[in-house]
């Protein structure tokens, strides 16, 4: 911040400057030769001290009002003013009012129309106006005016240093009282167990807009006093309402233009309060529909959730078309470009997005399986733990978490095996092959044992045997059996497996391998040789 502590030194370089490059002006005290003229007025310091009311030559009134304002300015400027150089010169048919070798009026016949004067006598008021006042306002111009000026311009330089040096010295206190009391005054701010904002950054950010406040009071002074400066000065009058204006021009189109615009804004936020709870009372229709309180004759409750979000884009979508045209610069071809731009940009680059949403309305509304069902997707066994718009999430039996897009489910097959629990149950099933040696029937009851046997197996409806192929050296005989709990479809199975094997092994019967051939000539059988055994110990 040394820098700013240089800015009033600056400040007043800056201001000396300008008091060298343009000399000040002085209100004089100038009357007008008849106070009912009109036309074009002849100004000096900012006094009219008369007006011209014809043209000369190419020159019109205007013209020649302006450019004689300029010469009485340029006399007025120099060191000394000589009153015996002014003279009336009759040329022609015209009057010139000369100082000093240079013409600074023509008097011509036309300007003595509605005066009730002789152009001779336009130019001896004309020449003794300017004897009786030039002089003095010469000498004040050039010395006592611009030292009262100057002295003007050092108190309000002095008076802006001295503001600003206090403002520094508080925020500095400012400062200081922060730093000490950092702990005391900055908490750290959490959103749930999110901690949003640290005492820390809290801290820095406290001392940035600090920082920036100061700033900000420092150019608000400034703007204050270069008008209040510059205002001191006539010649600089001109630069004080452009100073003013620059200033207050943007901010009164700023502020007429937020008037102007508060009946849109209030049909915006009137249109978004309604849209708003439209939106509260679907949802409160889609709870009540998903809970089982309110129910409609043929739409399922699952379905509750998706056909609320898609209801709510498309009343937002609604609430964006109608408030579209209240929008500041809706009507621009610049807005309406930009627009069309960034909706190709989002037709363009999402097209696989929308055929995935696309496929989630369908399978949400084709109810091939809901949260918590265990399904097979192609080649993927598992339950399902989250459904949404876009993708399937799938844990498999290995505790693999999968995440499947909805167009490939779509375009594929999808096995559910919760949703027939929910009726008889799940048919679970496993083919062994048996000798032809081995009576058939006795086979079957083996196997209906084991069924029976394993943890899970319903026992209404029984288990059944079907065989399903006579082959060369063995018959495929496969065991049906019903189960409630889908999500222990393996383990169930497995344990099946395990009581088959006790069975068979029990009752002496060789399960045959496709490619194992008995041929009962004093072959070892299949049967382990400890087995008994080995279920004693194990209490079976």
């Amino acid at each position: 911040m040394k820098v700013l502590h240089c800015i009033p030194v600056l400040f007043l370089l800056f201001t000396f400057r300008t008091i060298v490059a343009q000399v000040p002006e002085h209100q004089g005290t100038f009357k007008s030769i008849d106070g009912k003229m009109t036309g074009s007025p002849v100004v000096l310091l900012g006094d009219t001290l008369f007006h011209l009311n014809a043209s000369y030559g190419a020159f019109s009134a205007d013209e020649r009002a302006r450019a004689l304002s300029m010469r009485l300015m340029e006399v007025v400027r120099e060191k000394h003013f000589y009153p015996d150089s002014l003279e009336a010169v009759a040329i022609d048919n015209n009057y010139h009012v000369i100082y000093r070798q240079r013409t600074l009026m023509v008097v011509q016949p036309a300007d003595t129309s509605g005066t009730g004067l002789t152009q001779a006598e336009i130019a001896e008021e004309f020449i003794g106006l300017l004897n009786k006042e030039l002089a003095d306002i010469s000498v004040r111009f050039n010395i006592k005016t611009i030292l009262k000026y100057v002295g003007y311009t050092a108190i309000v330089i002095v008076v802006l240093g001295l503001i600003i040096w206090l403002l520094n010295l508080v925020f500095r206190k400012v400062q200081r009282y922060t730093d000490q009391n950092k702990d005391k005054l900055f908490k750290s701010i959490k959103i749930n167990n999110y901690e949003f904002l640290t005492a820390e950054r809290e801290y820095n950010v406290a001392k940035i807009l600090l920082k920036f406040l100061k700033l900000g009071l420092i150019i608000i002074l400034f703007l204050i006093a270069l008008p209040l400066i510059f205002s001191i000065f006539p010649a600089t009058e001109g630069v004080t309402r452009k100073i003013i204006g620059l200033v207050w021009s943007p901010v009164r189109d700023i502020l007429l233009a937020i008037v102007n615009y508060l009946p849109e804004l209030i049909t915006i936020i009137i249109i978004f309060l309604v849209f708003r709870y439209l939106v509260r009372f679907v949802r409160f229709l889609s709870d009540e529909v998903a809970r089982g309180a309110l129910v409609i004759q043929g739409f399922h409750p699952d379905w509750a959730k998706a056909t609320f979000n898609i209801i709510r884009v498309l009343l937002y979508a609604f609430m964006f078309v109608i408030i579209f045209p209240y929008l500041p610069g809706s009507d621009s071809p610049i807005f309406q470009g930009v627009s069309v731009f960034l909706g190709l940009l989002i037709s363009l680059g999402s097209t696989s997005l929308i055929g995935n949403a696309i496929a989630g309305l369908v399978i949400t509304y084709m109810r091939p399986y809901k949260v918590g069902d265990r399904i097979k997707v192609e080649d993927i066994t598992g339950d399902v733990i989250e459904k949404t718009l876009m993708i399937t999430r799938i844990r498999t039996i290995k505790n693999e978490e999968i995440t499947v897009p909805n167009s490939k489910i779509l375009t594929g097959y999808t096995v559910n095996y919760t949703t027939a629990t929910l009726d008889q149950g799940l048919i679970i099933h496993t083919t062994i092959t048996i000798g032809y040696d081995a009576p058939w029937r006795t086979v079957h009851g083996l196997m209906i044992a084991a069924a029976n046997k394993t943890e899970g197996v319903l026992a209404d409806p029984k288990p059944f045997v079907l065989q399903t192929s006579l082959d060369d050296f063995y018959i495929s005989y496969q065991i049906n059996a019903y189960i409630k709990n889908s999500n222990g479809m393996a383990k169930i199975i497995s344990d099946l497996h395990q009581n088959i094997q006790d069975e068979f092994n029990r009752a002496g019967v060789e399960i045959m391998s496709p490619h194992y051939r008995a041929e009962r000539d004093g072959n070892k059988v299949t049967i382990p040789e400890n087995w008994e055994k080995e279920t004693r110990r194990q209490g079976d």
